[in-house]
């Protein structure tokens, strides 16, 4: 029995859960595999878990903070690693101690230097292997050159790995991995292209936080095109009381949603998907075959993906929410020529195994035999190391600005 920790997160946004999930549908196909998943934030402690909930808060009504959080966290000194790695080292030795896997593989940034500085303390030769969940932009967090392998979805991740310090014999592309249920659905259909004798279906997301100008956009699409408007407000339940307020007089012509298991049900349906630039969203709309509208992206992370989206021909970007309906009408001219081109190119880039290959990437490179790992009683907590390195860090940072 080979064993496989991801290390994930459950509360900063859906993307990282979403990619775990991916992986371990596929690790389950495998024989003797087991697959254990660990919230990273739980190494910290209880307070930690709660904390990192926030995210969805930020990333909602405060940009700008989120923007400065992602641009500090990005300075990666020594000092923040070292802390990092003395408030999880207990719980984290704990765990490899009571379960010790053949394999770890993380697929968000924050816990990986941290990690592997802990295991080179210990000469723990367990394989550590990080999975970006970024398209192009690429925190230096997720890069550790410790790592045996990094695991990139774009040539442009990739590149941008190797401009931070990566070595490029540790850095493999192998696209980004969706979960099933989205690659099920697409394989259900084959999209005709669209004609404008029936309205146009549009999906409008937020992401699971639920944000964005959601009434404004409804609005401009129910007065101005022939279309019906599925509107899907993730966790936001406050958002979607008020759209079903605001937009009523629309009657059937609107459906408005919260959070929805079934996504990709609604992907399919529609004829064009009107997203922020959320990397997991984007690419389970171009593995559902479903043209895209990218209207936003959170600061630092998504910055670039409207971008790269447009240079690959799989969707446009909205700069001017106010013009989105005149952005639409060009798509359908000429018989929808763009709105079609969009679906012919996505069917050329999609990848149905991409988390397959991951997963038996994995599995072949799970050890046979797990390390042993000394039976040492940890004592929990080291928060006066911890605190002295956050002083060492925080001057470091002063040092700096000044």
């Amino acid at each position: 029995m080979k064993k496989i920790m991801i290390i994930s997160s459950t509360k900063t946004g859906h993307g990282h859960q979403s990619i775990a999930v991916s992986l371990t549908e596929q690790l389950n196909q495998f024989n003797n595999i087991q697959v254990d998943v660990i919230n990273g934030f739980s190494l910290f402690g209880r307070l930690a878990v709660k904390a990192s909930g926030i995210y969805g808060i930020i990333t909602r009504y405060g940009e700008q903070l989120w923007k400065l959080n992602y641009e500090t966290a990005a300075n990666k000194s020594e000092p923040l690693v070292q802390m990092m790695a003395k408030l999880i080292h207990d719980r984290f030795m704990q765990r490899i101690k009571n379960n010790t896997p053949n394999l770890i593989i993380s697929v968000h940034p924050m816990f990986n230097a941290c990690i592997t500085s802990i295991m080179i303390e210990h000469d723990i030769k367990i394989p550590f292997i990080t999975l970006l969940a970024d398209l192009v932009d690429i925190h230096p967090m997720w890069v550790d050159t410790n790592a045996d392998y990094i695991l990139c979805p774009t040539e442009e991740s990739l590149n941008a790995c190797i401009a931070l310090g990566a070595s490029h014999s540790k850095l493999l592309r192998f696209g980004f991995p969706v979960r099933q249920r989205f690659i099920d659905a697409a394989k259900q259909i084959d999209r005709q292209p669209y004609s404008s004798e029936k309205p146009l279906e549009c999906l409008i997301m937020s992401g699971g936080e639920g944000s964005g100008n959601l009434k404004l956009t409804a609005e401009l699409l129910l007065n101005n095109l022939d279309c019906k408007v599925t509107i899907i407000c993730g966790w936001n339940m406050r958002m979607k009381t008020a759209l079903e307020k605001q937009l009523a007089r629309y009657d059937n012509r609107v459906n408005i949603l919260g959070f929805c298991k079934n996504v990709q049900d609604y992907m399919i349906k529609a004829d064009l998907a009107i997203l922020r630039g959320s990397p997991n969203s984007i690419m389970e709309a171009v593995i559902c075959n479903t043209p895209l509208i990218i209207t936003e992206a959170l600061p630092g992370q998504e910055a670039s993906n409207p971008e790269y989206m447009e240079k690959e021909r799989l969707g446009v970007k909205c700069e001017n929410i106010n013009q989105i309906h005149k952005l639409i009408q060009s798509l359908l001219e000429n018989n929808s020529a763009g709105l079609n081109n969009i679906a012919m190119e996505q069917k050329v880039y999609r990848d149905f195994s991409v988390a397959y290959k991951i997963a038996q990437f994995l599995v072949e490179h799970a050890l046979d035999v797990p390390p042993f790992i000394q039976k040492t009683e940890y004592k929990f907590p080291l928060f006066m190391q911890a605190v002295e390195l956050y002083r060492k860090m925080e001057t470091e940072i002063k040092s700096r600005l000044n």
